[in-house]
């Protein structure tokens, strides 16, 4: 089974207004069968720019598993904790949330630790000497997961003992040692000092048979996961007790090859900081777990406390992206890989074997002989390109205006030879505005040039009209040489003219999300087509190509094979292809 998700930020544990029941119907309604819980954590109000952060709660909404002492102290108000005593509150809470999940056939990630990444995010735990009264955790942020301190070790042993006999009574559960230890402060000498803490912990007792898991040296009743890294690394040593690899932003999915030796179940159990546009995350899904990875973990943002349902609007300034649109897509994924039996399907990527241009990857994903899946995608998200555009913007009524931009990357807008907006950097989706006064009817020279290297790619020209709301600039306002529209010129790279020239059109507005549905990027129109060529055996087949939006059957065919090559004509891209190869009787 795979494990597909689009979860909240990890606090449906720790802020106790957030309706862990809510959100699990969500899911489950969804069709995503996961959730990522921290269970000792808190992040200070405000990081990350994440507006309503669950992992960030208001100090009076914290709950952690230790209570609270007589003594006042603690970093943002209140008293600080005795780490000698259980809060039963929270075991309580705890169980529920456990117990909710597992009715609803929803697997839990409990992240027992996480790096702290500097002073500010130490400063809130409990293990923080300023916020306990029991003579442990002063120390910096960079000591306080190793094991220079055996005092505070100890403290962290019993945390660890505690939760795994709480956690061990549910099927549904399996345990991550720490979040992002490899970005600082974590010593890899505690971390396997934990991970013999937690396989001792959780031992099958007498009478209980150990748990059906991947190959590993050490037998417990869960599995026990080792967030590597971001992105992708060769793992030479992995502890006994690790029965699963996880990794955060792992697109390309080169971490899938790179670990498959060791026979684990390979997992990408965060995203983000690539946008809120959908494209990026679904094409990282996709890959991933084509290339065998077992587990995909989106971190959704639409997920808030008073929008446990999935229902919030994220800003453009929240690094990620999320919300049922997005949560459709991934469910589309889980029942394209139910059409294969897990025992026997695995990545099959000599099965391509011609037809895709340098601008796409190819992944293939089956059971030999009977079916397969093709998944293609262009390489060309985040790949840099500029754009400028040219013509003239013919007002329709007189008096003052305002343009706007909302854009990722830099973009400018000239009127007349003057320069209205000018943002030519390198940033995250933002709206800049001018203010202008224009003639009805008169011709203004306009000049819009745009670059991006990076995330969502977006280039948009709105105005507000007087009496009228913000709203595009569209071609019945707009001429060129050519009729209504303007005149874009599309280059590689961000140097616009001194770039390599792709093409010349005219576009009807500059109204472009390329990361958005159905929007292929410069570099993709201007690639050769899409005609992949595959080895099959002989036989029947049927030939879905499929809409990876609401997985609709775009075109079928039913085709005699005598065996060896293939070709496919793809209808529609947009921008990433998928197709369903079935052997008939």
């Amino acid at each position: 089974m795979h494990v597909i998700t689009s979860g909240e930020h990890y606090g449906a544990l720790v802020d106790r207004q957030f309706d862990f029941v809510r959100y699990f119907d969500a899911l489950v309604r969804d069709g995503m069968n996961g959730t990522r819980i921290f269970l000792a954590y808190r992040e200070q109000p405000g990081a990350f720019n994440i507006a309503d952060n669950s992992l960030a709660p208001p100090v009076e909404r914290f709950l952690c598993p230790w209570r609270r002492s007589d003594q006042a102290g603690y970093f943002d108000g209140g008293n600080r904790f005795d780490l000698t005593r259980w809060d039963e509150v929270y075991f309580a809470r705890l169980k529920k949330l456990m117990q909710a999940a597992m009715e609803r056939d929803i697997v839990v990630e409990a992240n027992l630790f996480s790096a702290f990444y500097g002073d500010k995010s130490w400063a809130t735990h409990p293990f923080n000497g300023r916020n306990n009264i029991n003579g442990v955790g002063d120390c910096p942020w960079n000591e306080a997961l190793t094991r220079k301190h055996p005092k505070l070790v100890a403290f962290q042993e019993a945390y660890v003992r505690k939760l795994a006999t709480i956690l061990r009574e549910f099927p549904n559960v399996y345990f991550e040692i720490c979040n992002e230890p490899y970005t600082g402060g974590v010593d890899m000498e505690w971390h396997d000092h934990i991970a013999d803490i937690l396989a001792a912990a959780l031992k099958p007792r007498a009478g209980q048979p150990a748990a059906n898991g991947p190959r590993a040296a050490v037998l417990t009743s869960h599995l026990i996961s080792w967030n590597v890294a971001n992105g992708s690394k060769a793992v030479t040593n992995v502890h006994p007790a690790v029965s699963l690899l996880n990794f955060h932003y792992a697109s390309p999915p080169d971490a899938v090859a790179a670990n498959a030796r060791h026979g684990r179940p390979i997992g990408d159990n965060e995203t983000g900081f690539r946008g809120t546009n959908d494209a990026p995350y679904r094409m990282e899904a996709w890959e991933f777990l084509f290339a065998g990875g077992a587990l995909f973990n989106h971190l959704d943002h639409s997920f808030i406390p008073g929008h446990e349902d999935g229902t919030h609007s994220i800003s453009s300034t929240t690094p990620g992206g999320g919300g049922p649109a997005l949560r459709r897509q991934f469910r589309v994924l889980r029942d394209f890989l139910a059409e294969f039996a897990p025992a026997e399907a695995r990545p099959l990527e000599q099965v391509i074997i011609g037809g895709i241009p340098a601008s796409y990857s190819a992944r293939a994903y089956g059971q030999p002989g009977t079916r397969y899946g093709l998944y293609f995608r262009p390489v060309s998200t985040p790949t840099s390109f500029s754009v400028r555009w040219t013509g003239f913007l013919i007002p329709e009524m007189d008096g003052p205006h305002r343009l706007h931009t909302v854009s990722n990357d830099g973009i400018r807008v000239w009127i007349d030879d003057t320069v209205l907006i000018d943002n030519w950097t390198d940033h995250g989706t933002v709206e800049d505005t001018a203010p202008i006064r224009f003639t009805k009817g008169r011709r203004y020279a306009l000049k819009v040039e745009y670059f991006y290297r990076g995330g969502d790619a977006t280039a948009r020209l709105l105005w507000t009209r007087p009496g009228k709301d913000r709203e595009p600039v569209r071609a019945a306002a707009l001429a060129s040489g050519k009729g209504p529209g303007l005149q874009g010129e599309y280059f590689s790279g961000v140097q616009l003219g001194g770039s390599q020239h792709l093409f010349t059109r005219t576009d009807a507005a500059v109204d472009f999300s390329w990361s958005q549905a159905g929007l292929q990027q410069p570099q993709a129109l201007h690639s050769p087509p899409l005609a992949p060529v595959v080895e099959l055996p002989p036989g029947k087949w049927t030939a879905a190509w499929l809409n990876p939006f609401d997985g609709s059957i775009l075109s079928e065919e039913t085709f005699v094979h005598l065996g060896g090559r293939r070709a496919f004509s793809v209808s529609s891209v947009a921008p990433d292809a998928i197709c369903l190869i079935r052997a008939r009787p």
